[in-house]
């Protein structure tokens, strides 16, 4: 049965807002740990489009940290136009419903992310970043080197045709390479990665993304989800970023040329998750010795975005000393070395929390590995 597109009316428009889909209590740990670095750094709140899915438990924990929820309609395509993803990568069932972020006009404009990040630096300035079109959108390239050499990956994807070979570690907003367009470049040419897209929402660009999803050929042979369905209908109008805007994880082992983990603003924990388990090498968590402002970013101030002037929480304790002694990456298999940023981070969280509202932290700690 064709899927039609759920519009959601009657609301100003005006807010810019960093957006996220959570449809399972298992990425609460990341979600929150998420919100945690982004309150640090941007002047913009984080909101959650979740679906019937997500129990009602996490749903207060998501509220109770400030964040506002949006409910959207699970998206998928028909059993007949897509026959189901390789079991190791079941969770992309649920993906496809980012595309219902499109059509969200609320808001003047939204950056896309997904749950598995953490912020190590702002980066508001995506915000302003001028796009040729309203029907445009930002991505960075796709990382097609697949260094865990996943069988089901398109062929095509080797190191030889990764876009991001042609960025540097000070690749600027203003200035990063344009991939190839000629009829003879690689496909993979034309890939984005859509764990971050800039854009300004409409029910149009909604339609025509639900309508692709639809009528595509193409989807039968999707990999991934909702990013293949929007480099296909964006292709010709996306303007890409710097890596650094969404620097996967594994391009610190395969674009060792281009990275620099002081010039990361949002690192993505792409494949195995850091929440999966504990590094073994990192020492145990030191409460912070000094109180912290409260959050700045809560539902009574949504409408606006905080003063400029307004006292921020700093990062963890120990989280960008951590960053700047990391040691460079070896193998191309194991990140511990950057999941342990992620684990202090939560571990800060975590103590908080423990303060605080001991049946919450349990809920979200149920789901974290040691």
């Amino acid at each position: 049965m064709a899927i039609e597109p759920v519009h959601n009316g009657g609301i100003e428009g005006g807010r810019k807002a960093w957006v996220t889909l959570i449809t399972n209590p298992g990425y609460i740990a990341g979600l929150l740990t998420l919100h945690r670095t982004l309150i640090s750094v941007s002047n913009y709140p984080l909101v959650v489009m979740t679906t019937s899915s997500l129990p009602l438990p996490s749903r207060e924990i998501i509220t109770s940290s400030g964040i506002e929820i949006i409910e959207v309609e699970h998206l998928s395509p028909s059993s007949a136009q897509h026959g189901g993803f390789d079991p190791s990568f079941t969770r992309f069932n649920d993906a496809w419903t980012k595309i219902r972020v499109f059509g969200l006009e609320q808001f003047e404009r939204i950056i896309l992310i997904d749950s598995d990040m953490i912020f190590l630096r702002g980066m508001d300035e995506l915000f302003d970043l001028e796009l040729p079109g309203d029907d445009w959108i930002a991505a960075s390239p796709a990382c097609v080197c697949n260094p865990f050499k996943l069988g089901h990956y398109p062929e095509d994807w080797i190191p030889s045709n990764c876009s991001l070979s042609l960025q540097s570690p000070h690749t600027t907003l203003q200035s990063p390479p344009i991939p190839s367009s000629a009829p003879d470049s690689p496909r993979t040419s034309h890939l984005l990665n859509s764990g971050l897209v800039i854009f300004k929402p409409s029910l149009s660009l909604l339609d025509e993304l639900v309508h692709h999803l639809n009528t595509s050929p193409t989807i039968a042979q999707s990999k991934f989800a909702d990013q293949d369905v929007i480099t296909e209908v964006f292709r010709g109008r996306w303007k890409p970023l710097p890596w650094w805007c969404n620097a996967l994880k594994t391009q610190r082992a395969v674009h060792k040329d281009m990275w620099r983990d002081e010039e990361v603003r949002l690192i993505h924990y792409i494949l195995d998750k850091p929440w999966n388990h504990r590094p073994t090498s990192l020492a145990p968590h030191q409460p912070s010795p000094t109180p912290l402002p409260p959050t700045p970013i809560t539902p009574s101030n949504f409408s606006s975005i905080q003063s400029k002037t307004s006292e921020k929480r700093p990062l963890p304790a120990g989280l960008l000393d951590a960053v700047k002694s990391t040691p460079p990456q070896e193998s191309l298999t194991n990140y511990d070395s950057v999941h342990a940023w992620w684990w202090i981070v939560y571990e800060d969280l975590l103590d908080e929390w423990k303060g605080t509202d001991l049946v919450g932290w349990r809920e979200v700690d149920k789901y974290v590995t040691r």
